[in-house]
């Protein structure tokens, strides 16, 4: 929109009666976004709000009078304002606005076509499509190209939820209706074009892209792995490859590696095929086979010699598998959330999930298990999870109960209950630990997805103290790493600082490792955490560090009608305080495990909770929680859970990291199983595998959790000392028991003053 078509407007507006003025609309809401009516509706909300829009800033107002023009049916004049704002946007950073103004510009020039030049809309929007994106680097379309295949659901609950809103009130704010129109107008156009997406989308890429599918790599003794292949089209010379080594095809993202300018290569395990057809034994062959593909990159006439390894989960694991053989031409890892096997899976803390099977079924056996179509594979499995622990039958069986037969992968992995050689000849030795001079990226979370990251980093840190490695964590899970960090992460508000594009942070990485880019500012030191409750960064060379002071709380094992409490010295008078919980109880099969990190109900079952004095002033915690129980177990075993929180002054609760549940007898050592002296009284030391990092507000308390393990998707240990995957509920015989004495403490290391 030019000058004086805006002066226009505003000349408009101000000619209007004093009731324009009210900058209040009018709106009766549809029953859903689905409603024949709602089309109509929000025409008329947009007509009557292009006349009196004003907006300070230029690029905002075009950016939403391109919105009320598209709605209000002015299309023309819509595609105009679109081309200004476009025009604007030239040098500037490609932003979500600029973004933007090509998404809503493609959707108002298909309309005008449609309109003025009597096209077909499916013609139309191919051109307008054509039009804008084609002229956009490769990195520009790709973005463009993934905003317009946002899924219909994701703009579909927010306009229903907005209809619901101001159904009632009758009408709304000038802001909020234009908010509204927006939010429509994302809505509505993505039902018109969805379906157009998938061809237009093909065959623009395959203009940009060099794609080469299901390519056959060989390795020794005849294997072939699978592998697909993408180049960026038009490049001059060899290039870097970014590889991934995987087994699920969810992964491939061989063609992002490529709009980021490297050559992407996306391949799988032995015996597995980009289809995601064919039965695969993990871990055995990964670090050999990966070695052998990156050899096989090294000599293609594309690549310039450079390869990095990038990774999420089991891929991850795979980048570790392969650095530890050291290949000539592996210049760099950059994982997120890496498996460790025997570490984090398919046990944790020594305790076997029911998980595994499931993770087996669907990535490792030939073929998935098929489940009713009407139901959610979560809802599926947490109903066999139900039916496994009202069962009878031992640990051994758990693959029987679950899928219906015997697997011999889940049976192999069973047999090996402690870390024992056959987990740690799947990882990196101390002395492969001490060579591997590549530099190294880790991400993880606070919230179930650190272990192995920890692992994986502390080891090499401590066998090669010079390690170029870099770790970044923060209040993340697996699946908000991976899918990207929004404002909410069950229940929990991120602070700004954390809503960080972390698969993106970890390209700007290797960019700087393979293409002398900048380092981002992010990683700026070896551990780089954030702060929850500060909205800050930390960047340090180590997290848990000997020189700094820890906060030490000890447990107030005296008998009390109230709440137990946490104190910063040991009681004087002693006593002691117990657990009790019936193993063989089953009644709460069905009852969910809260999954919040943010309520107002602390969830207890099957626990026992102490809880600090209001803090005098604001507290920084971070590191791992590190604890010594003396307890008097009342069996020769026992798996605890521990969970700590804080308590606003509000009464709220912030869960501060994923609970950790651990089995007593390996405490110690996970290689070693050492039962407990059943009645007898001990110490039990032990460290969390879990990091947070937090700033308590001045008023709240800290509050620790103390539970027994009885959950539906967990090996249970009934405590009599055999081996626990043969053990009956049978064994739980009485309730289990264990007895906490004064000198119980946990301590935390003090953060920032």
């Amino acid at each position: 929109m030019n000058l004086l078509a805006r002066r226009a407007l505003v000349l408009l507006a101000l000619s209007l009666p004093a009731w324009a003025w009210a900058l209040d609309f009018g709106f009766r809401p549809p029953r859903d976004p689905d409603d024949p009516a709602a089309v109509d509706l929000m025409r008329d909300l947009a007509q009557r709000i292009v006349p009196v829009y004003q907006e300070a800033d230029t690029d905002a107002f075009l950016a939403n009078m391109t919105a009320l023009q598209i709605v209000s049916g002015t299309y023309r004049a819509a595609s105009d304002s679109s081309r200004s704002l476009r025009s604007r946007q030239q040098g500037k950073p490609f932003d979500g606005l600029a973004e933007r103004a090509i998404v809503d510009g493609i959707y108002a020039r298909a309309r005008a076509l449609e309109a003025n030049e009597r096209l077909d809309f499916a013609k139309a929007f191919a051109r307008a499509f054509q039009e804008l994106v084609s002229p956009l680097d490769n990195a520009q379309a790709a973005a463009i190209m993934a905003r317009l295949e946002t899924p219909l659901a994701v703009y579909r609950e927010p306009v229903r939820q907005a209809f619901d809103r101001w159904r009632a009130k009758g009408s709304l704010p000038q802001a909020d209706a234009v908010a509204l129109v927006r939010t429509w107008l994302g809505y509505e156009s993505r039902r018109s074009f969805s379906a157009l997406l998938p061809e237009l989308i093909a065959a623009e890429n395959r203009g940009r892209y060099l794609a080469e599918a299901d390519v056959r790599i060989p390795v020794r003794g005849g294997i072939v792995i699978h592998a697909n292949v993408v180049r960026p089209g038009g490049a001059k010379g060899a290039l870097p490859t970014l590889l991934r080594f995987t087994l699920d095809p969810a992964e491939d993202d061989a063609q992002r590696s490529a709009v980021k300018g490297y050559v992407g290569v996306t391949a799988y395990v032995r015996g597995r095929t980009p289809d995601g057809k064919g039965a695969v034994w993990p871990f055995v062959r990964d670090g050999e086979d990966a070695a052998a593909v990156i050899d096989w990159i090294a000599r293609q006439p594309w690549s310039d010699g450079r390869v990095a390894m990038l990774g999420d989960g089991y891929s991850g694991y795979a980048a570790w598998a392969a650095a530890r053989r050291k290949p000539a031409a592996l210049r760099a890892i950059a994982t997120i959330a890496p498996m460790a096997p025997g570490i984090d899976f398919p046990m944790a803390g020594q305790i076997y999930r029911n998980a595994m099977v499931r993770w087996a079924q669907e990535h490792a056996a030939d073929e998935p298990l098929r489940a009713d179509a009407d139901a959610s594979p979560d809802a599926v499995w947490q109903e066999l999870d139900a039916r496994w622990y009202r069962g009878k039958r031992p640990y051994w069986d758990v693959d029987r109960v679950l899928v219906g037969k015997r697997s011999r992968l889940i049976r192999t992995w069973l047999t090996h209950p402690s870390h024992d050689l056959y987990w740690r000849k799947f990882l990196p030795s101390a002395e492969q630990f001490a060579q591997i001079d590549i530099p190294v990226l880790g991400i993880a979370g606070y919230y179930g997805a650190e272990a192995g990251a920890l692992y994986f980093h502390n080891e090499h840190r401590r066998n090669r103290p010079q390690a170029d490695t870099t770790l970044l964590l923060g209040p993340y899970d697996a699946a908000s790493i991976r899918l990207g960090t929004a404002a909410q992460l069950r229940g929990y508000t991120v602070d700004p600082v954390a809503r960080v594009d972390l698969p993106e942070l970890r390209y700007q990485w290797l960019d700087h490792v393979l293409k002398g880019a900048k380092k981002p500012p992010l990683l700026q030191g070896r551990v780089n955490y954030q702060v929850m409750g500060a909205d800050e960064w930390r960047h340090e060379p180590t997290l848990d560090s000997p020189v700094r002071t820890r906060l030490r709380l000890y447990l107030d094992t005296r008998e009390r009608n109230g709440p137990h409490r946490l104190l910063p010295s040991p009681p004087d008078d002693g006593g002691s305080t117990r657990l009790l919980v019936d193993l063989a109880d089953r009644r709460d099969a069905r009852i969910p495990w809260p999954d919040a990190l943010h309520g107002k109900q602390l969830p207890m079952r099957n626990s026992i909770s102490f809880v600090s004095d209001p803090l005098p002033k604001d507290t920084e915690i971070d590191g791992s929680l590190r604890g010594e129980f003396d307890i008097t177990p009342s069996r020769q075993d026992v798996d605890l859970i521990v969970s700590l929180y804080e308590q606003t002054a509000s009464g709220e609760y912030q869960l501060l990291f994923e609970p950790y549940d651990f089995r007593a007898s390996y405490a110690g050592h996970r290689v070693y199983r050492r039962l407990l002296r059943a009645g007898e009284r001990q110490l039990l030391a032990f460290t969390a595998e879990r990091v947070t990092a937090r700033k308590l507000a001045a008023g709240s308390r800290i509050v620790l959790v103390i539970g027994i393990n009885k959950r539906p998707d967990r090996q249970i240990n009934y405590g009599s000392g055999k081996d626990v995957n043969s053990e009956f509920i049978a064994d739980a015989k009485r309730p289990v028991r264990v007895r906490w004495h004064a000198g119980s403490h946990v301590e935390i290391q003090n953060g920032k003053p």
